[in-house]
Formats: structure tokens, sequence, C-alpha cells
């Protein structure tokens, strides 16, 4: 057989469905045969290296429905029962609701999508095109979030600009020798802390401020994990805990403490996913998501101490003096001990909740400052400088 002939022979059984069982040679003078034309008008997409083809086009959204003039329930004027409804809550295609601006409603119009059969896509999306929650509060690589982006960064802008936060405090009105400690820190593990939220499209909300839906830090919260880490401190005198955080709620008489705690803000929300193991198989179960405010972000610590407690001694006498200077070193340990070591998040047992060494903020770095007493230096930079500078400005206090 001639080569035109074998080669023709190939190319027939190529267009039968049949394979060859050598591959087919070229035909002489080293040319292959033209491809076939592609249709006029249709572009192929380029694709990918190291994937495969792209996904088709999404189907276009049909027009949205009329919102009923009556009723006046937000649920009831933007319903999410169907995918569709779902694409038009989270938006950034077809037609959308644009009037929704607030980026928190969104998410609180996906909650009745936890009745239908379109739970899991109001949740994580669609597998090729994204969307749904997930979209809102993750984005894929890294860097802000929506949320952050849409939500949390302008209601901070709008605390600075309301004097809200950080909080500013007129300490020279307080009693002397009241002392307030502020720095802002830098989260090296991820935070989270469980919203109660009831209605809401996620099982694990992270807990945000009533009015701005800022992932935040209470106040509550600060109280009782710093009171952990000053009873755990080794050396620390009997009673030395109760002037400082108050009698517990069991005690029969009530005492309240000379610490006073201040909400912590938070730049940044994200998910993060654990997966719990079996203890008998060693496999994972039920990968979990959860609502974290993720390592990197930063946040205002806020602690203001006034010894109520010992106005009837002059400030400068001996016991007054020695009182504040056991609460001052006994609450810088007790911070640095909380931010580096025990944690103030849940799921403290897989590093949550723990801060950087360095402070982080503008050129002055952290403030401890004593009403009633001045001293040359007043920040720190690190949270072992803030336990040195505490332990100076005690010995300051009790010369001799």
């Amino acid at each position: 057989m001639s080569g035109n002939h074998r080669y023709s022979a190939t190319v027939a059984q190529a267009s039968s469905g049949s394979r060859p069982s050598q591959p087919p040679s070229p035909p002489p003078g080293g040319q292959r045969p033209a491809q076939p034309a592609q249709p006029p008008g249709v572009r192929r997409p380029p694709t990918p290296p190291g994937r495969g083809p792209l996904p088709p086009p999404r189907p276009p959204l049909p027009p949205r429905p009329a919102i009923p003039q009556e009723s006046y329930d937000l649920y009831v004027a933007y319903p999410c029962a169907t995918e569709d409804d779902v694409r038009r809550i989270v938006g950034g295609e077809g037609e959308q609701y644009v009037e929704l601006e607030n980026l928190y409603t969104r998410i609180l119009l996906l909650s009745p999508a936890l009745n239908t059969r379109f739970k899991d896509y109001a949740r994580g999306g669609h597998p090729r095109y994204g969307g749904g929650y997930k979209s809102l509060a993750h984005r894929r690589g890294g860097g802000k979030t929506p949320y952050t982006v849409a939500s949390i960064e302008p209601a901070l802008g709008q605390l600075v600009a309301l004097g809200l936060y950080p909080p500013r405090i007129a300490l020279d009105v307080l009693p002397p020798l009241s002392f307030l400690l502020q720095f802002r820190f830098t989260l090296s593990g991820p935070f989270m802390s469980r919203d109660d939220e009831t209605f809401y499209i996620h099982e694990n909300p992270l807990s945000k401020e009533a009015v701005f839906k800022v992932p935040y830090v209470r106040p509550s919260t600060w109280k009782g994990v710093l009171r952990k880490a000053a009873s755990g401190l080794s050396g620390v005198q009997s009673g030395a805990v109760e002037p400082l955080f108050g009698n517990p709620r069991e005690a029969e008489v009530g005492q309240q403490g000379r610490l006073h705690f201040y909400p912590t803000y938070f730049d940044g929300l994200d998910l993060e996913m654990i997966n719990p193991h079996s203890r008998v198989t060693r496999a994972g179960t039920t990968p979990i998501v959860m609502e974290i405010v993720p390592a990197g972000a930063s946040g205002f610590f806020t602690l203001l101490y006034t010894p109520f407690d010992l106005i009837g001694l002059a400030p400068d006498s001996r016991p007054a003096r020695q009182e504040v200077a056991r609460d001052i070193v006994l609450t810088a340990k007790a911070v640095a001990a909380m931010l580096r070591e025990q944690g103030f998040s849940a799921k403290r047992n897989r590093g949550f909740g723990l801060a950087a060494e360095q402070i982080s903020g503008d050129s002055r770095g952290g403030q401890l400052l004593i009403n009633g007493f001045p001293y040359p230096k007043t920040t720190f930079r690190t949270l072992d400088d803030l336990v040195r500078l505490a332990e100076e400005l005690a010995r300051q206090l009790l010369p001799g």
C-alpha cells in the first residue's frame, strides 16, 4: 500500500470511531491536514493553564418580581425561596436588589432559605459560579472579604467619627491614682465568639455589635478571661484578685471591682473550617464552618482602674499607694498572660484568641497613664514592655 493510501485508511478509521493500532504517519512532505474551521462568530475562550475548560455562561436571571405594596415586612418584600431569589439577594449580577445597600441586611434575608431545598446553595453558592453567603463573608485567595470592605470598615469609620472608638476617657476627673491602659493589638490566631442571633443563615455566627454589626469582644468577656488569667498567675497574694474584679456572684456580700472594661471592635471577618475526627476511626466526620476574625486583624484593648474604695485615704499615703502598686503590676501581668498564653476566644485549645507580642498602632504605641502621678515614660511597644513599665511605676509609687 502506498503512503497516500495508508494515510487515507488511517483517517477513515478515525472518522468511523475505531482506534488504529499505531499512530498515523504524516503525509509526504511532512504537512498535516488542516484543522476544521471554527464556526463564524464563535470565539473559544482560552483555557487557564492546568485547568479544564471554562464552564458555560450562566443563564441570566429572569426579571425581578414586583415588591408587594401592601406589605411592610422585609422578608415578604424580598423572599428567599428559590435559587434565583438567592442570586438577587447576594447581588453582583443581573436583576439584583440594588436598593439593599447594607450587606448585613442581605445576609439576614438569606435566612428563610433554611426551610427550603436551596439551603446549601444559599450558604455555599454554586460549585462553579460561586455566590451565596460564602461569597459575602469569604474571599478565595485571601485579602479583605466583601463584608469587611462594605460593612466593617464604614462602621468603624462611624465609630471613630462619633468619638466612641477607641474610647476617650477623661482621666483627670476620676479619683487620684486611677490609671488607664490602652493599646492596639494584632491577632496571631483566629478569634471566635458565638453570637446571640437566632435566625441566621450560618450555624456559627460571630458575635457582632448590635447596631454597627462589627465583630467585637464584649466587656463581660474581657472581665471573665482576665480574672481567670490573674487567678492563675504564680505568686499572687491571697485576696488580691477580688478588689480588681469584685466578689463572685455566689458570694453573700456583693462588691464592685476596681477594673472597668470596654468593648474591642475588630477590623476583619472571614470563614474558618474545622473537621472533627472520630476517636474510633480517626477519620474526619462532618466539616464545620465558622465565622471568625482572622489572624492579622486588630483592635483596641481599653481598661480603666478606679480605686473608688480608697477615696477616704490620702492619695500620697502609703496604704493607698501600696494597693495601687500591687494592682497595676497584677493587671499588667494578667493582660500579658491572657493575650500571649491563655487566649480570650472560644476554641482556645486550638490556638484561637491569641495576640502578637508586638503592639500595633501609631508611633505612640500603648499607653499606661496614672492620674495625679506624672512619670516621664508612659508608653510601651510590646507586652513585655508593658509588664516592665508597670513594675517601674510600682517602684516609683513606693520610694524607699
